[in-house]
């Protein structure tokens, strides 16, 4: 990964893994969430796109409902659910970041 586009990912707060295809991204979420998403490193910039584009908050936060209460998962529905608003967060302003950055 090019380091400019490094700095760019890491000053968003967000923590790099470099595997030999691919690019783990992770940032704990509000609620403590260890979030972690994998891009290509052939198309690292619009891989960050297409996913934040993607990613459906109330959908994330349905994974979770069952699990309520248990290994650190936050008991409310309503603190899923902003968690997940603001993972969505993150993810937008990392793409936005990342589309700055390659214009």
């Amino acid at each position: 990964m090019e380091r400019k586009l490094q700095d760019v990912i890491e000053n968003c707060g967000w923590i790099i893994h470099e595997y030999e295809d691919e690019i783990e991204l992770e940032q704990s979420s509000p609620c403590g969430e260890d979030f972690v998403f994998s891009i290509s490193k052939k198309t690292p910039a619009r891989d960050i796109a297409e996913y934040a584009a993607e990613f459906d908050a109330d959908e994330h936060a349905e994974m979770w409902v069952d699990k309520r209460g248990q290994n650190g998962v936050p008991n409310s529905i309503r603190a899923l659910i902003d968690d997940a608003d603001a993972i969505q967060e993150m993810l937008d302003e990392l793409a936005e970041a990342v589309y700055e950055f390659m214009e």
